[in-house]
């Protein structure tokens, strides 16, 4: 229990409970000059919210607002207002994002953040006075990008490693953590020359998790299991026989299906004379093995992490944005089977 209640701490304050407990909470509604006054007063009487009460409180919150659920806002910056749902990641991520929303008495509307006559400003403003609280900025279409808002009116997630300015709280897929992942499960299968590939562009937009966390499990193999990654800036049937035939992989990962295509146009055998695994498997009906990212389920933490920010009103950016790595699993599938022994 606190050292002294909440109405003692009002009546040293000379506000009311109300006052102090949004003070606490550091609302916008109550002045900064305000709520400084009342955080210092609480510390220097020891005052500590009972967490029993506080439990209460947020469930009485909760309740009331299920009865009138409120808007969370989900901005899509693609070229055109409905290309992000040509992205199963994106549609998979909106479904998780709605479901877990609705759970905690919220629903999402989607903004296209690049309709004609769209300022930053005035995207703003509209969410602003449609009393819009709560910002998701999804995957951008490009890596390295900014968004420009009004951002004192929101507190704002961000999925992905797209958006690089400004500094947003995110939840990201743990890429290093999945690369990792799927390289232990083939090693597992008896697989030790494993290469990696994928496009720049990509690994751009992974922050080279997946590179990084490759070129370490590299240097930690003997120079003879050693396999250069492929990273090139488009697809080129020819440049990857090459690398194929120079490197002699006997497993390959890789977060597109490309490559393969490319085996079997090769005439090479999966798993049979070659292993493939996906870094970024969507569907259980997919024909390969690899990583699940759970995209909805990572979309509905993005969501957890949103609806925190908004119940504690922390508005505007943060000096120390928060990072939610979020790790995928790993599924079974043709394309890998236990590696036989050479005799």
């Amino acid at each position: 229990m606190p050292s002294i209640t909440l109405r003692e701490l009002a009546a040293l304050a000379g506000c009311s409970h109300a006052t102090v407990s949004l003070a606490l909470r550091k609302h916008p509604r109550i002045s900064a000059e305000t709520r400084e006054r009342i955080l210092k007063l609480a510390r220097e009487t020891g005052y500590s919210r009972d967490p029993v009460v506080a439990s209460l409180m947020t469930q009485l919150r909760t309740t009331k607002r299920n009865r009138s659920f409120e808007k969370i806002a989900l901005l899509s910056y693609w070229d055109t207002p409905d290309a992000w749902r040509t992205s199963p990641h994106d549609t998979t991520g909106f479904h998780g994002a709605c479901s877990r929303a609705a759970e905690l008495g919220y629903e999402i509307e989607e903004f296209w953040g690049k309709a004609p006559g769209i300022t930053s400003q005035r995207l703003s403003k509209i969410l602003h006075t449609r009393g819009i609280r709560g910002l998701i900025i999804g995957p951008l279409p490009r890596p390295w990008g900014h968004v420009s808002l009004n951002w004192t009116h929101f507190a704002a997630v961000a999925i992905g490693n797209t958006v690089v300015r400004p500094g947003l709280h995110r939840v990201i897929h743990s890429q290093s953590q999945g690369m990792s992942l799927a390289l232990r499960s083939l090693k597992h299968q008896g697989y030790e020359r494993i290469g990696f590939t994928s496009l720049i562009d990509q690994s751009r937009r992974v922050n080279q998790g997946w590179l990084a966390s490759y070129l370490l499990h590299s240097y930690e193999q003997p120079a003879k299991l050693r396999v250069p990654p492929l990273i090139t800036k488009s697809w080129n049937r020819e440049k990857f026989r090459r690398w194929l035939e120079k490197h002699k992989p006997d497993a390959i990962v890789s977060n597109y299906d490309i490559p393969l295509h490319f085996l079997a146009e090769f005439g090479v055998r999966v798993p049979e004379d070659m292993a493939f695994a996906s870094l970024d498997r969507m569907h259980d009906t997919d024909p390969y093995a690899g990583i699940d990212q759970l995209r909805g389920k990572m979309y509905g933490a993005a969501v957890d992490l949103l609806v925190s920010l908004i119940e504690s009103n922390q508005y505007g950016l943060s000096e120390h944005p928060k990072i939610v790595h979020f790790e995928g699993v790993w599924q079974a599938g043709p394309t890998v089977q236990k590696k036989k022994a050479v005799v």
